[in-house]
């Protein structure tokens, strides 16, 4: 009786402690089983846009809020955001500039260790009444300034919007990057023919935009944004800082021959106009060059647009006051850049921060890099670098490879630590090798458009942690370029990318989202994302690439289907192991050559075909897959190597061609699952004691040709499977 009371005391406690641990599992406890607190959801925000006249992090400055949506997934299927019953419903994340944190004002938690999110967030802050119809008024006045905690009109009239897609659940802050969805008109006035300095700086100019709605409808789920309002009677008024003028526009399109700025020079009235449409785009800035000069003898002036472009987003002056700290600008010569800053009274071992305009070349670099150990912040973006075959720096002739312009220099900045922040040319083509290996740059990088390749280990061993923008000329990637970088971004690949460099994505581990290969991608270097663990979802070859090298995708977590085309010729060793793909495998029907590892431990299921061009079966191939039904080997096929199905447990069935000579060490080591082994040659394989270790013989029936049965039963190496049939 005591010993069933003890039993009965047992069962109920080791019950309770079930169901106590099965329900902390994803709430309490850690993937090291260790205890913890519910793991919260922490979010930096980062403006995308071009620094140009301040060292700023991310854009965003004390005080600044921006408003966050966040969405479960259901297993695999991202969520739908809806106006409430989210995750987080507009919740407010602020910018805390002295401690470099964002702050919630209620506190979000991941749903548990295995749901992902999806992120959306927009600036500035509202009490949105509707994520599809957004009404969002851009102010008319926008010379107004920040006052009393108060937005000035030009900052109070941005609208920024971003989002993450498909984020695994992390300890780590999401970095979210914002971008610009209303236009801006940049007019800049400039002195022309006519003026003295002093002349020109003391005549009164203003500018106006005309003619616009400035009403918008902002879907939260997309970021797009489109006029919701009549174009307005009352000009808008810009933000001016000395001769240039800026304003906040939503996109739309003003018809030809209407007038899109009025100008008043000296009292004197000016219209602006083009003779065909103008669309305002979003996220980009329009730009008006226009020269003023001065006619003779009637005061009065002419008009000349000088030039226009569509740019990206530079940072504004006015808007964001945050405290950050201003460049040191010297304009320089190619080769002159010691004695313009001499010019400018600046000791340069003691400059940090720095903004160079004008024309530089290798010497100049040389001199950053050597000559200035204080520098930290570069900006380069009104830079146009020369190129040079020789020059002197320090007593001895430099030898260039090149003499190309807009050319960054290999070794440029090699292993300058003290650089952690740059702004590289607007007009830049290429960027050659280990220009920045082991420099010190953090944060974000943008790649400005213009440049079509990145040389090998351009930037190996830096520090960043924010987002990686690239361009869409671009056509090279060198290997290593990016090794371990670790960017906390989705990889965004140009369609244009030809050739990835071996190594060049390794072990970026922050990286996360789907990875989309580039269509025109003919030539993919090995170990090209290896160790990329935050990528997900499904992986696409295009069908310019024909050849997949060693350990290009290896351990990168996809965990989705993977799709080969046809016209793959070869599978070099280890390509696509340690993911977790789904689904059946499809071998491409031109595969000639696939060697060891390639598909090991993956989740692949169902039976699949392996194409007639194959000669052998390389080690570890299948192994640690999840097949089931039949595998088919193709007659040509003469060995299976070792370990080659290995630990594919649901696996049922294999047929074995004629050809077939050898089947080696483990190649089927514990195919539990495996009943059935139909053999096509007349003369039995030879099979290696260990080949069929772990798997059930006595449950296994082996069909052979009627004629060769005899010798099948007669063979040593089949004579441990007890079920041997003629078909």
């Amino acid at each position: 009786m005591i010993r069933k009371y003890i039993n009965f005391l047992i069962y109920i406690t080791i019950t309770v402690c079930v169901v106590l641990c099965a329900g902390c599992a994803d709430g309490l406890f850690g993937e090291d089983g260790t205890l913890h607190h519910t793991q919260r959801i922490e979010l930096s925000g980062e403006i995308d846009q071009v620094a140009v006249t301040r060292v700023n992090d991310g854009g965003f400055c004390d005080g600044d809020g921006m408003g966050i949506y966040i969405v479960d997934y259901n297993a695999d299927i991202p969520g739908t955001l809806q106006q409430s019953g989210n995750r987080a419903d507009n919740v407010c994340y602020t910018y805390d500039e002295a401690n470099c944190k964002w702050n919630s004002d209620q506190d979000v938690y991941w749903k548990d260790f295995h749901t992902h999110i999806d992120v959306y967030g927009y600036y500035p802050y509202a009490h949105s009444e509707s994520i599809d119809n957004y009404i969002f008024n851009v102010q008319r006045e926008q010379s107004t300034a920040t006052a009393d905690g108060k937005m000035g009109g030009y900052e109070a009239s941005d609208f920024l919007w971003g989002k993450l897609s498909d984020v695994a659940p992390t300890s780590v802050a999401l970095r979210l990057l914002l971008r610009h969805r209303m236009s801006s008109a940049c007019v800049k006035l400039l002195k022309g023919d006519g003026f003295t300095d002093s002349e020109w700086e003391g005549i009164d100019k203003t500018v106006l935009v005309t003619n616009l709605a400035r009403k918008a409808s902002i879907n939260m789920t997309d970021g797009t944004v489109k006029v919701a309002g009549d174009v307005e009677s009352s000009a808008t008024i810009p933000s001016q800082v000395n001769d240039e003028w800026r304003a906040i526009v939503v996109p739309q399109t003003v018809p030809a021959g209407t007038t899109l700025f009025s100008i008043t020079i000296d009292g004197a009235p000016y219209k602006f106009a083009k003779n065909e449409a103008l669309t305002y785009v979003s996220g980009k800035m329009m730009k008006f060059n226009i020269r003023v000069d001065k006619t003779e003898g009637n005061g009065k002036y002419r008009l000349t647009l000088v030039s226009e472009s569509i740019a990206p987003w530079e940072n504004d002056i006015q808007s964001h006051d945050a405290t950050a700290t201003e460049y040191a600008v010297i304009n320089t010569t190619a080769g002159h850049l010691n004695d313009s800053i001499a010019a400018s009274h600046k000791d340069l071992t003691k400059v940090k921060r720095m903004k160079v305009t004008g024309t530089i070349n290798a010497r100049d670099f040389r001199i950053m890099c050597d000559s200035m150990p204080n520098l930290t912040a570069l900006n380069l973006k009104d830079v146009r670098i020369k190129g040079v075959y020789r020059y002197m720096f320090g007593g001895s002739w430099c030898l260039e490879d090149k003499a190309e312009d807009d050319v960054l220099p290999g070794f440029c900045f090699k292993y300058k630590k003290t650089l952690t922040s740059i702004v590289l040319p607007d007009v830049l083509k290429r960027i050659n090798p280990r220009a920045f290996d082991g420099a010190g740059l953090t944060g974000s990088l943008n790649i400005p458009e213009g440049v079509v390749e990145i040389g090998d280990n351009a930037f190996v061993d830096n520090d960043f942690t924010g987002v990686l923008t690239l361009p869409s000329t671009l056509k090279k990637i060198g290997s290593d370029a990016f090794n371990s970088a670790g960017f906390k971004c989705p990889l965004n690949l140009p369609d244009g990318i030809e050739e990835i460099g071996s190594r060049c994505f390794w072990d970026c581990r922050n990286l996360y989202g789907k990875l989309i290969l580039p269509s025109h991608l003919k030539k993919l270097g090995s170990g090209a994302f290896r160790g990329c663990t935050g990528l997900k979802g499904d992986l696409v070859i295009p069908k310019s690439l024909t050849v997949i090298p060693s350990g290009a995708f290896k351990a990168c977590g996809l965990g989705g289907r993977l799709q080969l085309h046809g016209d793959i010729t070869t599978i070099e060793g280890s390509a696509f192991s340690a993911n977790g793909f789904i689904g059946e495998l499809e071998l491409p029907k031109s595969l000639t050559v696939l060697e060891g590892y390639n598909f090991q431990e993956n989740d692949f299921s169902g039976s699949f075909k392996i194409p007639k061009g194959l000669l052998s079966i390389s080690s570890f191939a299948f192994s640690n897959c999840a097949f089931t039904g039949e595998a088919e080997i193709p007659d040509g096929v003469t060995c299976i190597h070792g370990w080659a199905f290995s630990n594919s447990e649901n696996l049922q069935k294999i047929i074995l061609p004629s050809s077939l000579e050898l089947i080696d060490v483990g190649a089927f080591y514990n195919c539990k699952s495996l009943r059935v082994i139909e053999c096509k040659s007349t003369v039995p394989p030879v099979v290696n004691e260990s080949a069929f270790n772990e798997v059930p013989l006595e449950d296994l029936t082996v069909i052979v040709p009627k004629s060769a049965l005899n010798d099948y039963k007669s063979s040593e190496s089949w004579s441990g499977f007890k079920h041997i049939i003629a078909k």
